[in-house]
């Protein structure tokens, strides 16, 4: 059976095409959706860049993949949350994070959805 993302996998992918501040080109990507959802073409996925954070980090919308065990490294951007198609996209599977990543993920992403700004 071919492969399905699922919620927790780091996948590498591209993300053209983009336009203004998103992310640009092939990027590795945090898959956020369930593989239920995913199954049916569309996944959930956030972004992983190695640099350019700063702006990011001020606003609290980043998690650090450092020191999580995981090979890749980097950061996900929880604030560039996107819809994609990851069949025409050619998605490829590389590892999945620990629970506690995705954790920090989606409650930055509830946060930045469904938080009142005071």
């Amino acid at each position: 059976m071919a492969y399905v993302p699922d919620r927790g996998d780091i996948v590498h992918l591209q993300f053209d095409p983009s336009s203004g501040q998103e992310m640009k080109g092939p990027h590795f990507g945090l898959v956020v959706s369930a593989k239920a959802f995913n199954s049916r073409g569309l996944a959930m996925i956030c972004p992983i860049s190695q640099g350019g954070t700063a702006a990011a980090r001020t606003y609290g919308t980043i998690v650090t993949l450092m020191g999580s065990g995981t090979d890749t490294q980097g950061a996900v951007h929880c604030h560039q949350l996107k819809s994609l198609d990851w069949r025409v996209r050619k998605v490829k599977f590389r590892e999945a994070v620990p629970a506690a990543i995705i954790d920090d993920v989606a409650a930055r992403i509830e946060a930045i959805l469904f938080k009142p700004e005071k």
